[in-house]
């Protein structure tokens, strides 16, 4: 039979490794017969890449209308190393035993996250290969995970206030009325899971319209990316809250705590440059009839490590609770495998929604099944419960520069056996 098994075992049992880590292990292989071999390789490989189809209609030879499928991909090398365990000159003999061949690898120091989703993803691979003369070559390779921690301190601009105001004119029987003035406004746009974002909302409605309602909603949004800048996008929303609306010709000004989850998963996608996540915040003030609703849009960054001025920053009085603050358990949100620092982790059951209340504070939760919100969304009252999310997939990512391949001959432990 020759060989009779073969692994590559880490140091680490995690195998979670971060940027400019050097990942140590062996390679442990037995033979149960003597086996002539040319060499054994280890390879690291870390690659990103995405493929997406899209219908589109074109004109065939009669001049007819047709459909056909039109494929984008993309692929992007972050690094590829070979080591010689064996034989980089000549051929070897093993013997009947068992053969320890330990390695380190040294990561390079900008590297983006482990990923994986519908259009695409980010992966790490390690493979052994043993070369037999005349034979087929016999390999196994394992993945590992690699989390590229984001310290929002690392950009002063994110400790800046972001401000945002939109102007409307809405006109009702050819009358123009006067405008509706909306603002946004945040103390600062880096945060992590877990943490409240302090959303102050001015309207001054001068208009003939009653505003019905303002929604503030937290969206992600995942890009793609192809030869020639095709884009294909994906949508996840994340927290949704909705406060009261404003009457004509009246002006209101509120501040509310929007809720990040505190299981979600932030995946560092700077180094990527196949695909992009990005993060708006979008209030919107919401009127009835088939008029347009305006929306004021604000980016913001979501991290691991919090900005040392939101651990210490002034907390706005909320004088205005939301309504309903809904999350979306049916997005994939994953638990956080990089916890936020500075903030306190709840037991959470996967697959479900976790619901902390205050102590000596009554509430009642309407069954899932009745609902008929969207996305079978949870509601929490008066913005004083917490809801945070169990554990759910979510998706991971990645033109191509390749890494000079390093080569180098490790020693060996032989194990004979009786």
């Amino acid at each position: 039979m020759g060989m009779q098994d073969i692994q590559i075992i880490f140091d680490d049992p995690t195998a979670v490794f971060k940027p400019g880590q050097t990942i140590t292990g062996r390679v442990l292989i037995q033979t149960s017969s003597s086996v002539k071999i040319k060499s054994i390789k280890l390879k690291f490989r870390g690659e990103a890449n995405v493929r997406w189809t899209e219908t589109r209609s074109r004109k065939n030879k009669d001049g007819e209308s047709e459909n056909h499928l039109v494929s984008y991909s993309a692929r992007e090398e972050y690094f590829k190393n070979k080591i010689f365990l064996v034989g980089a000159k000549g051929e070897s003999q093993l013997e009947v035993g068992e053969y320890v061949y330990p390695f380190n690898f040294s990561l390079p120091h900008q590297l983006p996250s482990t990923f994986n989703g519908k259009y695409g993803k980010i992966c790490y691979i390690v493979k052994v290969k043993i070369n037999i003369p005349w034979k087929k070559n016999i390999e196994k390779e394992i993945m590992f995970e690699i989390i590229s921690p984001i310290n929002l301190n690392d950009d002063p601009s994110l400790a800046e206030p972001k401000k945002k105001l939109k102007e409307k004119f809405y006109c009702c029987c050819c009358c123009k009325s006067g405008p509706m003035t909306l603002i946004a406004c945040i103390p600062y746009s880096g945060f992590v899971p877990g943490q409240s974002i302090p959303v102050t909302v001015e309207l001054d409605n001068n208009s003939n319209m009653d505003v019905d309602t303002i929604k503030i909603k937290l969206d992600r949004t995942l890009k793609f990316i192809a030869p020639r800048n095709e884009i294909k996008s994906e949508l996840f929303k994340i927290v949704n809250v909705y406060i009261d609306g404003v009457e004509k010709h009246t002006s209101k000004t509120r501040v509310v705590q929007l809720q990040i989850p505190n299981g979600l998963v932030i995946p560092n996608l700077k180094h990527c440059g196949i695909m992009s996540d990005t993060y708006i915040l979008n209030v919107e003030a919401c009127v009835k009839g088939t008029h347009l609703n305006e929306v004021a849009s604000l980016q913001i960054i979501l991290g691991n490590t919090p900005l040392t001025i939101a651990n210490n920053a002034h907390q706005f009085d909320s004088s205005f609770q939301p309504l309903n603050q809904y999350y979306f358990p049916n997005e994939p949100i994953s638990t956080n495998l990089f916890p936020s620092v500075g903030f306190n982790d709840s037991t959470l059951i996967p697959g479900y929604a976790q619901l902390e209340v205050p102590n000596n504070q009554p509430c009642t939760v309407p069954q899932l099944a009745s609902q008929n919100l969207e996305n079978s969304m949870i509601l929490t009252q008066n913005n004083l419960l917490n809801i945070q999310l169990a554990g759910f997939p979510d998706p991971p990512p990645p033109y191509q520069f390749a890494v000079t391949e390093n080569t180098s001959e490790i020693p060996t432990t032989f194990i004979k056996k009786n």
